[in-house]
């Protein structure tokens, strides 16, 4: 990344020397963390040690990354250095020492204290982690007042002072969070947590699912922050390729535990443990002539094309599974909403849209949070009515169906959503979840449709099927509530797929395991699939075509490997300089 960022690394000269600077005096240590371990206690389950015997220490001004998958402790960790765990996590062992002091039996008063000027921790998510029903200034008026430290009178300009420092107008002031897109509250996180003049911050998961674009824009105002203000700094991430270009020293934790512990320079060339060279593996160019992922080869050198291949998988019902025989012929596709207050302007999500889903194809629709491509998707399933133009399903006209069109509609087309932890219901078990599809879609019932459920669950590899049709989605992991959500969409044997960001919110080894059954399925049951994403590098992977979206319109078009390496138009180039790319950072001296 350019800009700040690269202003932030010219004044981190010493990247190289970071384990001798470990070494240093006491008086640089702002944190040292000393055989640490957290563990999870739940009434009847066995406990679960999320942090084991863990030890670092921070230097005054330090810059560190912290990652690992999802499971690894690596949040865990953070919440117990700010101590902001809650049960069952319980820290069982070891010591936090802040500035001097261990931190972890400190009473609920000494820690407010200590949080004013000393720590802080910006959440994962930013909708999460506001209050829906106040005001962002009452945000900033609610910290103002738990901690005393800025005087009544000064209210106003401080906060008006943090809210710029997160590069946001002060008119946001005004805003509540669900007027904010996601980056903004992001932003607004960041300024709450800077209002109490911390010297440690620990960003956990800041640009989880959010757009190339806007994560680039968020990295490099937490770099220049941490540059400017001059505050210890810990970046919690399951993406290496994020924390390698923002940070001069990587933590890499795997199981509990600390398994590298480098700079930046070193862990990208020359990774020492098995666990690091497995997550460096899964990064690659989307710009690159050949571009392939652990098992999950480049697209020109398969040996079985589209064309050659015929489904072989045959349903317990009344008819066999076939490809795709109708297209989705799109028609200058238009959708206004309303102005979200009075005296702005209507919103015009989508601009004069056109193109054609061939029976079979794989079509890609890229581009960043606003860009209109889930209201696309919408109005391709009837969710949402165009304002003008038409979505066309063979002889069908989508917009006139009735409640009953729209049903024999959604048994061929079928959507697989973003959050795998929101799309299921937590009280329904897998059997239960896919029963209820194949039931309404297929007509079903008793022994078949369980069978129909066994079949499912096997198609997307999750075995044994019998163990998995009896658990909750709390129990499985974010990869595998992916699958059963696919699962799902295949329950009525579609035509088309449409997947809306199906891999934002995975680990990077999660994601090529989910694409690579998306692609399979393609192949295998000869389905269309419209894959929506902001990832130009599983759009590379997975689709034969794109399309690249701005501001509701198509500004460019073709094969999604001709236009990744010769892209025309400035804003699919500007997309593709976002993408992190740590080796090329490291080749032009930016890391």
């Amino acid at each position: 990344m350019s800009g700040s960022r690269s202003q932030a690394a010219d004044g981190l000269e010493a990247r190289d020397g970071a384990a001798t600077r470990l070494q240093a005096a006491d008086g640089d240590v702002l944190l040292d963390v000393r055989d640490l371990s957290v563990v999870y206690e739940s009434a009847g389950q066995t406990a679960v040690q999320a942090v084991d015997h863990v030890s670092f220490q921070l230097k005054k001004g330090e810059f560190v990354g912290l990652v690992g998958e999802s499971g690894s402790g690596k949040s865990t960790l953070g919440y117990a250095l700010t101590r902001l765990q809650k049960p069952p996590a319980r820290t069982n062992g070891g010591n936090i020492v802040f500035a001097g002091h261990d931190i972890r039996d400190l009473d609920d008063e000494a820690l407010r204290q200590q949080r004013q000027g000393g720590f802080a921790m910006v959440l994962q998510s930013g909708m999460n982690a506001l209050n829906p029903v106040r005001t962002i200034r009452n945000h900033f008026i609610d910290i103002f007042k738990a901690h005393g430290h800025v005087p009544r009178d000064r209210w106003d300009a401080r906060m008006q002072e943090l809210i710029g420092k997160v590069k946001l107008p002060v008119s946001m002031l005004a805003r509540y969070p669900g007027e904010l897109s996601g980056g903004m509250r992001q932003r607004v996180s960041i300024a709450l947590a800077l209002s109490l003049e911390p010297r440690l911050m620990v960003f956990d998961e800041p640009t989880t699912a959010l757009d190339v674009l806007v994560q680039h824009a968020v990295m490099d105002t937490i770099i220049e922050l941490q540059r400017t203000e001059g505050f210890t700094a810990v970046l919690i991430s399951h993406d290496l390729g994020i924390v390698l270009e923002a940070t001069e020293r990587v933590l890499v934790m795997h199981e509990g535990r600390i398994v590298e512990d480098n700079d930046s320079k070193s862990i990208l060339r020359d990774p020492q443990d098995e666990y690091t060279q497995m997550l460096l593996s899964h990064y690659a160019d989307p710009r690159a002539e050949v571009v392939s992922l652990p098992g999950f080869p480049d697209r020109s050198q398969r040996s079985v094309s589209r064309q050659e291949t015929t489904s072989s998988f045959a349903t317990v019902g009344s008819r066999e599974r076939s490809a795709a025989e109708n297209p989705i012929v799109v028609d200058d596709l238009v959708k206004t909403y309303a102005p979200p207050r009075r005296g702005e302007d209507p919103v015009r999500a989508v601009r004069d849209v056109s193109f054609t889903l061939e029976p079979g194809q794989s079509l890609a629709l890229v581009g960043q949070s606003g860009s209109g491509k889930s209201t696309i998707a919408k109005m391709l399933t009837g969710v949402e009515k165009p304002t003008s133009g038409t979505v066309r399903f063979g002889d069908l006209d989508v917009a006139r169906l009735g409640r009953r069109g729209l049903r024999d509609l959604r048994s061929e087309v079928q959507m697989v959503f973003q959050d795998p932890y929101a799309a299921l219901n937590p009280l329904h078990t897998v059997e239960y979840t896919l029963t209820r599809p194949v039931v309404n879609y297929t007509g079903l019932t008793g022994r078949d449709a369980r069978r129909r459920v066994l079949e499912l669950l096997d198609t997307v590899g999750l075995t044994p099927v019998e163990q998995f049709a009896q658990k909750l989605p709390h129990q499985l992991s974010g990869g595998q509530r992916q699958r059963v959500v696919i699962a799902r969409a295949l329950a009525s044997d579609p035509q088309v797929i449409i997947a809306d960001e199906p891999v934002s919110m995975l680990d990077v080894t999660l994601r090529a395991g989910v694409l690579a059954l998306l692609e399979d399925l393609r192949e295998q049951w000869g389905v269309s699939l419209l894959y929506i994403t902001h990832d130009l590098l599983s759009a590379r992977l997975i689709t034969d075509d794109i399309m690249v979206l701005h501001d509701g319109a198509v500004v460019e078009r073709g094969r999604t490997a001709e236009v990744l390496q010769n892209p025309q138009d400035p804003y699919t180039i500007d997309l593709l300089d976002a993408v992190p790319n740590p080796r090329r950072a490291l080749a032009e001296g930016r890391l």
